[in-house]
């Protein structure tokens, strides 16, 4: 009689990969008999048990991968002619002075082509960039209230009833109805 042979590290990885296919699918078919089920008899509600029993639309990405090569996409910032601004950063009570040098992305999206093996690095979320000499940093838009500065009239503090007075958040206010 043979020893029984003990997997390797990989053949036991691939064998319960294969142990959760078996349970997605068995998951699938609960949910998918959920639906036809009495009323105290359904696991959860008809549209999140459609939704279950269907396969997913994007294929779960296993890990690990192999990468041949990462794709840098262009356009890591957009930019236009600089302006003079009046900046009012989150939780600052002064207003500053800056420049508003363009457009940066606030993160990068990644995506995987798994035929070629090539990650691909797009940025996503631009945003408004405020050089600010006296703060020594970039202020990004959604961290701040700004407006242009067309005129020395304008130079001006930005305070909270200028925030208060901005359409939408006199709207979001109206909506939480804190008016």
């Amino acid at each position: 009689m043979s020893e029984p042979v003990e997997l390797g590290p990989k053949e036991r990885l691939a064998a319960i990969e294969t142990q959760i296919e078996c349970l997605e699918e068995q998951k699938r078919k609960i949910y998918k008999a959920s639906l036809e089920a009495p009323e105290d008899e359904k696991v959860c509600e008809d549209y999140l048990a459609e939704m279950c029993s269907e396969e997913p639309l994007f294929p779960e990405m296993k890990f690990p991968i192999e990468v041949h090569g990462i794709n840098w996409e262009d356009g890591m910032g957009r930019d236009f002619p600089p302006r003079l601004v009046k900046v009012k950063p989150v939780n600052e009570e002064k207003t500053y002075v800056g420049v508003l040098v363009g457009d940066l992305p606030l993160g990068v999206g990644i995506t995987f082509h798994p035929e070629s093996g090539v990650l691909t690095a797009s940025p996503t979320h631009y945003n408004p960039a405020i050089v600010v000499p006296e703060l020594r940093r970039i202020v990004m838009g959604a961290e701040s209230w700004w407006s242009p500065i067309e005129s020395e009239d304008q130079l001006t503090q930005i305070t909270d009833e200028d925030i208060e007075g901005v359409w939408y958040v006199k709207a979001l206010k109206s909506f939480i109805g804190e008016e």
